[in-house]
């Protein structure tokens, strides 16, 4: 009770030093005996209760009491006075005092009736702090879902992204919705700075994140934070270093981010790495297939010169028609074993278009 603020406001000097003696041990009392002082230490501060004579040489309490509920202040006023009729109690009702005391009126029943307001002020008031405790929280909450959620449709639209440009597209329209100006690194066998709207980054933020990019996940310097992982980085530099709650947040919600980064950024070089692949087995398969037709030519005609000289070569040879039999199927049995070895290219041919077939659906 002893921070509780109360004012007495009458013109009897003896009046206001009783009631002073009285309640200062458990309040903080303040005395005023005339309206005009009263109303300029209000502009300056707000008590928590108020002892008001309704009967003012210069003007009613009813007045003060009427323009201190105008204003908005949060105050409860007991009106103290010598008239105790039932029209001015329903005058003090109509202007939200909160009790009435009639004079004369024992010390004791003051005491009581202050302690009760006083009391059910203090907890109103802490019931406003909860509430706005709990706003506060409700309202993080919100803020949280939707960055989260901010969080989510990037990692989607991620998926889409089959370059580095696209990615840094989608990277910084979630940076804008949180508010934070960046830029972005990618390293695999060089090194790509990224910008907002495709603008060039600043030399010294380029050598920023060459010299920091081995600093840890979260490196805080000034106002800014990098962010790394193994071939992602990222400048922040509007971190709100001043606000602890939504700092560490977006501590927490970059950290996230980084890790998505880095997972695309990776699978987009296994994706370039297949295109290579594939674009090289496309290569070699139209080279085999032009050796496989150049070798069946030539061994076609090498073939078939082999057999007309042979045969044409019988008459000279003077052999026995059995021996004739005999050596010209021993040329056609060799002939057939050597064109099955060309058959070993064409299974090459087609493995390799196995091969082609399951890079090229990788690919797509």
């Amino acid at each position: 009770m002893a921070q509780i603020r109360v004012w007495v406001v009458d013109d009897d000097p003896d009046y206001c030093e009783l009631i002073s003696e009285v309640l200062s041990d458990d309040y903080q009392v303040t005395l005023f005996n005339d309206a005009n002082s009263y109303r300029t230490a209000l502009e300056l501060e707000t008590p928590e209760l108020i002892l008001m004579d309704i009967n003012l040489p210069d003007v009613s309490g009813i007045e003060l009491c009427q323009e201190l509920m105008n204003s908005g202040k949060d105050v409860a006023v007991i009106f103290v006075s010598g008239m105790n009729t039932l029209e001015e109690r329903l005058r003090a009702y109509e202007v939200s005092a909160v009790d009435f005391i009639a004079k004369p009126f024992e010390l004791k029943e003051l005491q009581a009736k202050v302690q009760a307001v006083a009391s059910y002020q203090a907890k109103k008031q802490s019931l406003v702090q909860a509430e706005s405790m709990s706003r506060n929280m409700a309202f993080q909450s919100m803020t949280e879902s939707s960055q989260y959620g901010a969080v989510l449709q990037f990692f989607r639209q991620c998926f889409l992204c089959n370059d580095y440009q696209s990615l840094a597209d989608a990277f910084f329209e979630l940076m804008q919705q949180l508010n934070l100006s960046t830029c972005l690194e990618i390293r695999d066998m060089e090194v790509h700075y990224f910008a907002p709207q495709n603008a060039e980054i600043s030399p010294i933020e380029a050598n920023i994140l060459e010299l920091l990019d081995k600093h840890g996940r979260l490196y805080d310097f000034g106002s800014r934070t990098i962010c790394n992982d193994k071939h992602v980085s990222f400048l922040i530099k509007n971190m709100p270093m001043d606000d602890e709650v939504l700092y560490g947040r977006l501590r927490d919600v970059i950290a996230v981010i980084v890790e998505g980064l880095e997972a695309r950024v990776m699978d987009i070089g296994r994706q370039k790495t297949l295109e290579h692949v594939f674009k090289e087995i496309q290569g070699l398969l139209g080279n085999i297939s032009g050796a496989i037709v150049e070798h069946d030519q030539k061994f076609s005609a090498a073939l078939t010169g082999v057999t007309t000289e042979i045969r044409s070569s019988f008459h000279v040879l003077d052999m026995t028609e059995e021996q004739e039999d005999y050596f010209a199927s021993l040329v056609e049995r060799n002939l057939k074993e050597a064109s099955s070895a060309g058959d070993a290219f064409y299974r090459l041919q087609g493995s390799l278009k196995t091969v082609r077939n399951v890079v090229e659906s990788s690919v797509s």
